[in-house]
């Protein structure tokens, strides 16, 4: 099936097995770093070429990539790239890709639903190829902790796709951060206009034909096999709980980003959600989930971080403008000696109180300060960062590679678990990798993938 996606699934047992012996022969899969790609392509294969596929295939290209094969489940969604490589071989199941492929690629950038992430970034890992992943990194604690291991185990050159991580906005939050302009971080705050898909369903859509184009088997991949509903595609997969993450899930790894950064954040130590009724087969319409965060550096007394979505908003901080419009994505970093918020995205933060009474003056001040250092900043490209870090096989390099990454995402993971106990504070513990006061809560944790696929490290 080099060049066609119209064969039958009959012939996947041969090659899932020799996917399986490559991953075994190649041991640690650890590459030769150095100067080996020095004047020459990164040699990647795309998963997911339509929707955000789209974009990142784009930028792969534009960032120095050459396309070597291409996989996406949905032909006529992928139709565009699959016309405009029409030499590059292309699948519907990326295991077979990866199998065929293996001697001819370098690295793999994951673009799918959320629900592939961690099983497709994770098959790539163990044949030792560099990968960049879509945010969120994964829709589970078990899978997030998965990836992260790998990237210990392979020591590939990793990076979820964030982008704005690469602005200049997050480098004048961490400006801000490092030169004590908020004095003690007192709360943190992020926030989206998402869910802009539906939401709050309680019952799967009614079972139609599968469109001629779609492998619904693969599109499923991991998950349990269930029939093809038009309400799953193409987009509003977001709001099923087997397949998307929900609004925090979308939009979390970029609005929530400079505080988690700043701040040094990693694992919560409680959750406790409001929704506007417990997910289940679906996310909720709205929620407010609140993440406790143990001390770090930045924050020794531990921190509060508050998320909320589904028209749900932060309350303008003390010393703010009481009629601030915090707009519908973005992040809010409340301090002692001053409060700023920023946009989607990690976008640049503004000073938005000082002090804790309103002083427009001093706000126009601080302001005024902190405009003047962010025309000193210049931000990278997250793509261009990622293919140059793998060219010299530098691990460190990409600023969300998944030692980052692993950890913010994790968090959102165990914060979608909160939806589903509305009202009850949830007790994490980092060590043991379990809730300690709520038995069922850890079911959802992560996922047992159905055969054909797996988390092993």
């Amino acid at each position: 099936m080099s060049n066609s996606q119209d064969q039958t699934h009959s012939s996947r047992r041969a090659f899932l097995g020799a996917t399986s012996a490559a991953a075994a022969a190649l041991g640690s899969a650890e590459l030769v770093y150095g100067d080996h790609h020095k004047g020459k392509p990164l040699r990647f294969a795309q998963i997911g070429c339509g929707g955000k596929g789209s974009s990142d295939l784009n930028n792969t290209v534009s960032s120095g990539g050459k396309l070597i094969a291409m996989c996406d489940v949905d032909k006529g969604r992928a139709q565009g790239h699959f016309n405009k490589y029409k030499d590059v071989p292309r699948y519907s199941d990326y295991r077979e890709m990866l199998a065929k492929h293996k001697d001819e690629i370098d690295a793999v950038v994951v673009s799918t639903p959320d629900h592939i992430h961690a099983v497709a970034a994770l098959a790539a890992m163990k044949l030792g190829k560099h990968v960049y992943v879509q945010k969120p990194l994964a829709r589970t604690y078990g899978e997030c902790m998965a990836l992260l291991k790998a990237t210990r185990k392979y020591k590939v050159v990793t990076q979820m796709g964030n982008q704005g991580h690469a602005g200049s906005g997050l480098k004048l939050w961490k400006k801000m951060m490092d030169d004590n302009a908020f004095g003690e971080v007192l709360e943190l705050h992020s926030w989206s206009n998402r869910p802009i898909w539906p939401q709050g369903m309680t019952t799967y859509p009614p079972e139609a034909p599968v469109p001629d184009s779609l492998d619904w088997d693969s599109w499923i991949g991991p998950m349990a096999e269930r029939p093809f509903g038009k309400g799953f595609l193409p987009f509003s997969w977001r709001g099923w709980w087997d397949f998307g993450a929900g609004a925090m899930g979308d939009m979390a790894c970029h609005n929530m980003d400079p505080a988690f950064w700043t701040c040094g954040l990693t694992l919560p130590t409680s959750i406790t959600a409001e929704a506007s009724a417990p997910a289940g087969v679906a996310y909720p319409k709205w929620s407010v989930i609140t993440f406790q965060f143990p001390p770090t550096k930045v924050c020794p007394k531990g921190i509060k971080m508050t998320w909320h979505d589904g028209g749900k908003r932060p309350k303008p901080p003390t010393g703010a403008d009481p009629r601030l419009n915090v707009g519908g994505n973005g992040c809010m970093i409340v301090g002692s000696k001053m409060s700023a918020m920023g946009g989607s995205h990690a976008g640049t933060p503004r000073p938005i109180a000082v002090g804790n009474k309103f002083d427009k003056d001093a706000i126009a001040k601080e302001s005024a300060l902190w405009q003047s250092e962010h025309r000193k900043l210049r931000g990278t490209d997250h793509h261009r960062e990622w293919v140059e870090a793998a060219k010299k096989g530098d691990i460190n390099a990409p600023g969300s590679n998944f030692m980052y990454a692993a950890p913010m995402s994790a968090s959102l993971a165990l914060g979608a678990v909160a939806l589903r106990f509305p009202g009850t504070e949830l007790k994490w513990d980092d060590k043991s990798g379990k809730f300690t006061n709520h038995k069922e809560a850890n079911k959802w944790i992560t996922i047992d993938p159905r055969k054909g696929y797996d988390l092993k490290v």
